[in-house]
């Protein structure tokens, strides 16, 4: 069963993601309000997929995708973000691997065939 972490300082991000992914798909969701706690759970759980907000407090996006790559090396990862644009995200998959990145005004339809088309890699 495919685990997916979502992580957004915004509770209402978090919970408009899970809803969207519990309504189409059988992943196992969880969520963390910032890249601390992501990557706690990350420990415990290692998901298959992390859908990480790039802007948070406590902990970024960037410090803990980086991070979570460490404990948790074959798990992928989904930049989101409202503050990025596609060309300012461009590098993050060469310095993440196998990264993507998902604007948040896009997620509605682009986040689950980005979770699918990492999970076929």
């Amino acid at each position: 069963m495919t685990r997916v972490l979502v992580v957004d300082d915004q509770a209402f991000v978090r919970k408009t993601i899970r809803s969207m992914l519990a309504d189409k798909t059988s992943w196992i969701l969880s969520e963390a309000q910032n890249g601390k706690v992501a990557l706690d759970l990350a420990k415990k759980n290692h998901p298959d997929v992390v859908v990480l907000d790039l802007v948070m407090p406590v902990m970024g996006g960037l410090a803990a995708a980086y991070e979570i790559g460490k404990i948790a090396p074959q798990t992928k990862i989904v930049f989101i973000s409202s503050h990025y644009t596609l060309g300012q995200a461009a590098g993050l998959d060469r310095l993440f691997g196998a990264a993507h990145f998902v604007q948040k005004s896009e997620i509605g339809k682009e986040l689950i065939p980005t979770i699918k088309k990492l999970l076929r890699a």
